[in-house]
C-alpha cells in the first residue's frame, strides 16, 4: 500500500501501525517532532494504535532552535 510522507510516496505493508512505519523510516526518537495523519496532529502515545490505510498522508515537522 502507499503512504505519503511530506508529499513523498512510500510503499509499506498493509495493517502497519504508525509507530512501526516511523521506525521503518529510521525515526526512533519522537521528541521535537509534530506528526499529523491526514491533517490531524497525533500524540506520540497514540502512534502504536493508529493503523495506516492506503493513501494516508503524513506530515512530519521537526522543531528547530534558532533566532
Amino acid at each position: 500500500m502507499n503512504v505519503f510522507v511530506n508529499d513523498a510516496r512510500y510503499e509499506t505493508q498493509n495493517n502497519v501501525d504508525l509507530k512501526s512505519f516511523l521506525h521503518s523510516l529510521e525515526l526512533e526518537d519522537f521528541s521535537g517532532w509534530a506528526i499529523a495523519l491526514n491533517e490531524e496532529v497525533i500524540s506520540a502515545t497514540d502512534f502504536d494504535q493508529m493503523v495506516l490505510k492506503n493513501d494516508d498522508r503524513l506530515l512530519l515537522i521537526q522543531a528547530t532552535q534558532g533566532g
